[in-house]
């Protein structure tokens, strides 16, 4: 074997991060594994991939927490301080979206390579901003497009409003609209990124999608199975009783009932939901209050946390295909939602100059992502108090 046939081979079996470290060895080496194609063959050849879950929590003090699941290694949890004006706003294909409100700026980034864009918020609007999407299309094109939707009333008639931005144009965003008949109000899910489209769930069960390569919106109505349950088995009245996400890499949809939890994928080729489980409530008071939320893992069917009072841990529970049911896991320890699914890959951050930033803010930028990159990538823990940039690792290498 080749010298440099045989280097390509060990590279491609090393930890991703300590494959990036490679780039450094000569330009043919660096370029390949700039290649999206890399990445594949390094997947493939990963016996258990880590994911990571990544979340806030708000209390007297701000944390920011990663669980590593890296199956059949036992779960690790992290967390260190974080900073107040700095918000995730979603996770898609290796890139985080974060908000600096400090600076009033996007700001797109991936971890594992530490590149980062900063984008311009959109032109004030008199209409209200709900939420942000993030559509990352990687391995295919590298690209990546940020999506706002707010809702706009014009002359009696109603409008969802969207803000389109796209990566190789990160100062211009396009507005594109959605009208509808009533404006219903949006859960407190994430959108979801699935087959080129953001979705973004109504309380209701409804769904407002937009394809982010088509540049269209529309409605998706609400299941109609959702009544029927409704009549049969009770409606949950206090707490978030419905959900979507990613599971088994299918878009699906989570409704609690009192008796049961309903689980739903949607066929896009026929624009309908399909019931695929109905099991007993294992998440919810006998009052009926919804005590456990959704943890989705988008290879694995969707796990749930609830919570337990008398112990403040949340008891995780996963679907076991032997038994067709849900069991009970281990206990997690000061989780909180949404959680961020993040796995680590060499998507591509379009570098753009820093218009209009100053360099204080800059010089700010760059040190809160170099610590979130040193916490998610290698463990690294920020000391509260520290003026001097102490750092401790909390993971072994």
């Amino acid at each position: 074997m080749e010298l440099d046939v045989l280097v390509w081979e060990i590279i491609s079996r090393l930890p991703l991060k300590e494959a990036v470290r490679c780039k450094v060895l000569n330009k043919d080496i660096k370029a390949r594994i700039s290649d999206p194609q890399f990445f594949q063959t390094w997947f493939q050849r990963q016996e258990h991939p880590s994911t990571e879950l990544i979340y806030t929590v708000n209390a007297v003090r701000r944390t920011l927490h990663k669980i590593t699941l890296r199956n059949p290694l036992p779960i690790a949890q992290i967390e260190t301080p974080f900073s107040f004006d700095i918000e995730i706003l979603a996770s898609c294909n290796g890139l985080i979206l974060f908000d600096f409100e400090q600076v009033t700026k996007y700001c797109v980034f991936n971890p594992l390579t530490g590149e980062h864009q900063l984008i311009p918020y959109p032109l004030p609007t008199t209409d209200k901003l709900h939420s942000m999407g993030f559509a990352v299309d990687y391995l295919n094109s590298d690209q990546y497009k940020l999506v706002t939707i707010s809702e706009l009333v014009e002359n009696s008639n109603l409008f969802y409003n969207f803000h389109l931005l796209s990566s190789e144009r990160p100062g211009l965003w396009r507005e594109i609209q959605l009208r509808t008949d009533s404006f219903i109000s949006f859960s407190g899910n994430p959108p979801v990124y699935w087959c080129g489209s953001l979705y973004w769930l109504r309380c209701d069960g409804s769904v407002v999608a937009f394809d982010t390569r088509r540049e269209e919106a529309i409605l998706i109505n609400r299941p109609a199975f959702i009544d029927q349950y409704d009549l049969s088995y009770g409606n949950i009245s206090t707490g978030q009783n419905i959900w979507l996400g990613r599971a088994q890499g299918v878009l699906t949809l989570v409704c609690i009932f009192r008796r049961f939890i309903v689980l739903a994928t949607y066929d896009n080729a026929r624009s309908s939901w399909t019931v695929t489980h109905t099991l007993d409530n294992f998440i919810s008071h006998p009052d009926g209050f919804v005590t456990g939320f959704p943890v989705w893992i988008d290879s694995n069917q969707v796990s749930f946390l609830k919570d337990c009072p008398l112990t403040r841990y949340h008891d995780l529970y996963e679907y076991d295909i032997e038994i067709n049911d849900y069991r009970q896991g281990a206990a997690w320890d000061t989780v909180d939602k949404p959680m961020y699914c993040f796995h680590p890959t060499l998507a591509s951050v379009h570098q753009t100059p820093f218009d209009n930033v100053e360099t204080d803010d800059l010089l700010y930028i760059a040190a809160k992502l170099n610590e979130i990159r040193g916490f998610i990538i290698e463990g690294v823990i920020i000391q509260e108090g520290s003026s001097s940039g102490e750092v401790s690792s909390s993971e072994e290498e």
